[in-house]
């Protein structure tokens, strides 16, 4: 069953996004800000789809991916934002930069629908990942 980690400090969001994931089969953790974040990937051992919001409380989306970079499981990281398209280049060029599996950013809102593909897309990924 493949594991996601979902990054952001809005609740709601996290709660639609938590539904589409089970509703899919995948098993979801859910972060508040990028402490929580770095804390739960360091805490598993699971190849780990991870969702992360740029723009969050204390530890935001970007400086997150120096403790992600530590992590000692295979990761996928995909950015999102509901603003600007700036600071995902930036997170995602950085984290590509440490040699981390990144997929292509994510703009709120999303659908079902293009969450469903985003996860059957990144399933394929995490597969890839975690093979010897």
């Amino acid at each position: 069953m493949p594991h996601l980690i979902i990054a952001d400090d809005n609740s709601q969001f996290l709660d639609l996004l938590t539904t589409y994931c089970q509703s899919t089969g995948w098993t979801v953790e859910t972060c508040l800000d990028g402490d929580a974040l770095a804390q739960t990937v360091m805490g598993g051992t699971e190849p780990a789809l991870v969702l992360i919001d740029i723009k969050m409380p204390n530890v935001d989306g970007i400086e997150v991916i120096e403790h992600l970079q530590k992590a000692q499981r295979p990761i996928r990281i995909r950015f999102m934002t509901g603003g600007d398209s700036a600071p995902l280049i930036a997170a995602g060029l950085i984290a590509s930069a440490r040699d981390m599996s990144v997929g292509r950013s994510m703009f709120k809102p999303v659908g079902k629908e293009e969450f469903v593909r985003i996860l059957n897309e990144e399933a394929g990924k995490l597969a890839q990942l975690s093979a010897p």
